[in-house]
């Protein structure tokens, strides 16, 4: 394939906020923390039923963890989100550009290149693909901004390269 793939991103807040979300949610850390945070809960709970522990103590410690911690979470991505925002590179004529070798970004002031072997993995999901940069770290790709037979073309560039993906097959969604 020596074709190259040119693609403008637009960049609104929703939907980066939501790629974040996915990001973070998915994370083994996350996952590990909210197991036990269930578990502390469920030993509080428990506790209740062979009546070792006042009642109104283990709802106040089991509310405080249930409504606080994904509250926290929310929070702290919509600040991560927003602080990303800020950054003036967003503002400038932007595109990516895809072909066999690499993944680049072409800006007014930058030039990024991405080798595909220095890459993690892509993802691709029902409204984005995500290339991600690090383990914790992505790149979005809105399939809304693909014009043309451009998905079709990055799907068939995805599957080609040496890199760990996980793309949906064609008629899934």
């Amino acid at each position: 394939m020596e074709k190259e793939i040119i693609v403008k991103p637009s960049f609104t807040f929703k939907d980066y906020f939501k790629a974040n979300l996915y990001i973070y949610l998915t994370r083994p850390a996350f996952v590990i923390i909210s197991v036990v945070i269930f578990l502390i809960i469920l030993v509080n709970v428990t506790n209740i039923f062979s009546n070792e522990v006042n009642l109104k103590d283990i709802f106040t410690s089991s509310f405080v963890f249930i409504l606080l911690y994904p509250l926290l979470i929310i929070y702290s991505i919509y600040r991560h989100t927003k602080r990303i925002f800020k950054n003036p590179r967003l503002n400038e004529n932007l595109s990516i550009h895809f072909n066999e070798n690499y993944m680049e970004e072409v800006g007014d002031s930058f030039n990024m290149k991405f080798f595909w072997k220095d890459l993690k993995k892509i993802t691709e999901k029902k409204d984005w693909f995500l290339i991600y940069l690090e383990k914790n770290s992505a790149k979005v790709l809105n399939k809304s901004d693909l014009k043309d037979n451009q998905y079709n073309e990055l799907k068939q560039l995805f599957n080609s390269i040496d890199i760990k993906k996980s793309l949906k097959v064609k008629g899934k969604v």
